[in-house]
């Protein structure tokens, strides 16, 4: 097992987001990446995403939000599912 990624990132407002990362998912030009973090509250997790050669780009967000976020994108891979499955029924 690695060891646990910790790193701290300070933000516009003076605050240090104290970030430790649960799991990472490469993929062929980015990572996705998510932790908990301290520091910040009511943020308490962060979603990261570093695509090959930008900024990663980071969202502090409250366990609600990361929940609508699921919401939503589940939504819309549903969504993308079920058209795909009329237009093979109209060929």
């Amino acid at each position: 097992m690695t060891e646990p990624c910790e790193f701290e990132v300070t933000l516009a407002d003076g605050r240090i987001a104290h970030c430790w990362q649960a799991l990472e998912q490469p993929y062929e030009d980015c990572t996705f990446s998510a932790g908990l973090v301290t520091g910040i509250e009511p943020d308490t997790l962060y979603l990261r995403i570093q695509r090959d050669g930008e900024e990663p780009t980071m969202l502090f967000l409250r366990p609600d939000e990361v929940l609508a976020l699921i919401w939503v994108t589940s939504g819309a891979l549903w969504s993308a599912e079920m058209l795909a499955m009329d237009e093979a029924d109209d060929v």
